[in-house]
C-alpha cells in the first residue's frame, strides 16, 4: 500500500509540473521500425524509463510527445545505435537521423557489444540551444580528455590543467544556462578527479558535499559512479571494517549501515549519502562479500524507511534487477508469439513447472538437445511444459523447422521482445532455467537434458509434492 502511495504522489507531482515536447523525424530507412523513448532513471544499473513509443510510418516519419517536468537526456536504441538527445520541457525538435541499421543476433548475444552513441542533430540550429551548446563543449572537450585519461598527472601538469580547462571553458563562460554551467562544472570535475589520481575523498568534499543529487544530469551522475566506485570496499579497509560488516551481516538494517557509513563526514547531504548506500549495495550484491539475503534486508530496510520517493524507487529498481534470475523470485515476463501467431506469456503456463530454453534452429548444440527435449516432453508433459524462445531472426526460419521436425512443445519467436536475451542474460546457445508452477525461478540457469537435468527435476517435483 506504502508503495502504491508513493507512485501515485511522484507521477502527481512530475504531471503537475511537466510539459509537453516533441520529437520529431523523417528518413525511410525506420520505415516500420518501433521507437521507444527513454531515460535513464537509475544512475548506476542502467535502469530506464519508457517516456513513450511510436512506430514510424511507410516513409520513416515519426512523431514522439514526451511528458518532462525537469531538462532530461531522452535516448533511442535504434539498432547498433544509441541516439541522443537534450530535451528541455515544452521545446519541439525535429531531428537530422543516422541511417538504421538493424542489430544482428551475434551482437544481442556478445556481452561486450556497445551501442554507437549518436547526439542526434535538429534542424533548427541555434548556438543557445542547449543542444548546439553541449556539442560544441564536447568538440572541445573531449579530445582533450582522451589524451590525459591514462595519464598519472604530475604537479606540474596539475597546474597546467587548471590553464587548459580555462582555454576550454572561454566560449562558454557568458552561458546563463544553469543546466548547461552544471554539465561543465562535473565534466571539469571530471579531469580533477583524474588529475588528483582518482582521490575520491578530495573530489567528493570539493564537488559532491553539501549540493543537491542530480538525477537529471549525465555529468554529475559519472562523476558520482567514479568517486563512490566500490565504496564499500574501500570503506572496509580502514578501521571501521569491523562496524560496517556489523551493520550488514548482523543489524541488515538501512539505519545501522546509514549512521556506519555517515562517520564519514565528506558522504553529505544524507540526499548523497542515500545513493551511496544504494550504489553499494547494488555493487556488493555481484560480489562475493556479504550474503545476497543479507544484502537483500538492507534493502527491503531502505525501501520501508526513507522518505524520499524518488530514492526509493531508486532502490526498488535495484531489488528488481538483483533478483530477477534469483532462485526463489519471479523472473521477466515476456509476451511472445508462436508459429500460429499466439501470444503468450509466463502466465500462460502457471500449474506446471517450466523449462524454458533459449535456442536458434541451425544451432548444433540446440538441434543435439532438441531429441532430448521430446523425450523429456513426452514422459513429463503431465507436469513439465517446455518453451522454447527462438532467436533466429526471421519467424518463418521457426515456422518451417518445427513443421519439417514435428516436434509439438511451445516455440516462440523472441522478435516482438527482443530484449528478453538482455532480460535473461543470454550470453550462450542453449541457455535453460526451471520456473515452477507458482511463477518462480528453481533453477537459474538450469542444466541441459544431457546434464542430469531430469534426476535434479524429479528431487524438485517430490519436494513440492508433485510426485
Amino acid at each position: 500500500m506504502r508503495n502504491t502511495i508513493l507512485l501515485f504522489f511522484v507521477f502527481f507531482s512530475v504531471a503537475a509540473l511537466s510539459q509537453i515536447s516533441t520529437i520529431s523525424g523523417t528518413d525511410s530507412s525506420y520505415a516500420g521500425q518501433k521507437l521507444a523513448f527513454k531515460m535513464q532513471f537509475n544512475p548506476f544499473t542502467n535502469n530506464d524509463s519508457v517516456l513513450c513509443e511510436v512506430v514510424a510510418d511507410k516513409n520513416g516519419s515519426f512523431k514522439a510527445e514526451i511528458n518532462l517536468a525537469e531538462i532530461r537526456e531522452v535516448y533511442i536504441d535504434a539498432g547498433i545505435n544509441k541516439l541522443y538527445l537534450f530535451v528541455v520541457p515544452g521545446n519541439n525538435y525535429s531531428v537530422i537521423l543516422p541511417p538504421f541499421e538493424k542489430k544482428t543476433n551475434a551482437d544481442r548475444l556478445n556481452p561486450f557489444f556497445l551501442p554507437v552513441e549518436i547526439h542526434l542533430a535538429t534542424s533548427e540550429h541555434s548556438e543557445d540551444e542547449l543542444n548546439v551548446r553541449i556539442r560544441m563543449f564536447e568538440d572541445a572537450y573531449v579530445p582533450y580528455y582522451n589524451k590525459h585519461l591514462n595519464m598519472v598527472f604530475s604537479d606540474k601538469e596539475f597546474k597546467q590543467l587548471d590553464k587548459d580547462i580555462l582555454q576550454i571553458d572561454k566560449p562558454f563562460q557568458k552561458s546563463n544556462d544553469k543546466f548547461f554551467n552544471q554539465y561543465r562544472e562535473y565534466k571539469y570535475a571530471m579531469l580533477r578527479f583524474l588529475a588528483m589520481q582518482n582521490k575520491s575523498k578530495v573530489t567528493s568534499d570539493e564537488f559532491l558535499k553539501g549540493k543537491p543529487f542530480l538525477y537529471n544530469n549525465p555529468a554529475y551522475l559519472d562523476l558520482f559512479n567514479m568517486v563512490f566506485e566500490n565504496y564499500f570496499s574501500y570503506f572496509s579497509r580502514a578501521d571501521e571494517n569491523k562496524k560496517l560488516s556489523k551493520a550488514i551481516s548482523e543489524m541488515k538494517t538501512y539505519e545501522s549501515l546509514r549512521n556506519v557509513l555517515a562517520q564519514d563526514g565528506v558522504i553529505q547531504p544524507e540526499e548523497l549519502l542515500n545513493m551511496v548506500i544504494l550504489k553499494g549495495l547494488y555493487e556488493e550484491f555481484y560480489d562475493d562479500n556479504y550474503s545476497r539475503s543479507d544484502l537483500l534486508s538492507i534493502l527491503d530496510s531502505f525501501i520501508n524507511t526513507v522518505e524520499d520517493q524518488t530514492q526509493v524507487l531508486i532502490a526498488e529498481k535495484v531489488r528488481k534487477k538483483v533478483t530477477k534470475l534469483l532462485r526463489g523470485y519471479e523472473p521477466p515476463d515476456f509476451s511472445l508469439y508462436d508459429s500460429d501467431s499466439n501470444l503468450y506469456s509466463l502466465k500462460s503456463f502457471s500449474g506446471k513447472h517450466v523449462y524454458l530454453n533459449f535456442c536458434a534452429c541451425f544451432s548444433y548444440s540446440c538441434l543435439n538437445e532438441f531429441a532430448m527435449l521430446k523425450t523429456l516432453y513426452e514422459k513429463h508433459s503431465q507436469y513439465l511444459q517446455i518453451v522454447t524462445i527462438i532467436i533466429d531472426e526471421d519467424v518463418e526460419v521457426m515456422k518451417d523447422f518445427i513443421q519439417k521436425s514435428g516436434y509439438s512443445w511451445v516455440f516462440l519467436h523472441f522478435d516482438n521482445q527482443p530484449e528478453i536475451l538482455q532480460q535473461y542474460d543470454i550470453r550462450a546457445l542453449p541457455t535453460y532455467f526451471l520456473i515452477d508452477q507458482e511463477g518462480k525461478l528453481v533453477m537459474s540457469p538450469a542444466p541441459s537434458p544431457a546434464d542430469e537435468f531430469e534426476a535434479r527435476l524429479f528431487k524438485e517435483l517430490r519436494a513440492k509434492g508433485v510426485l
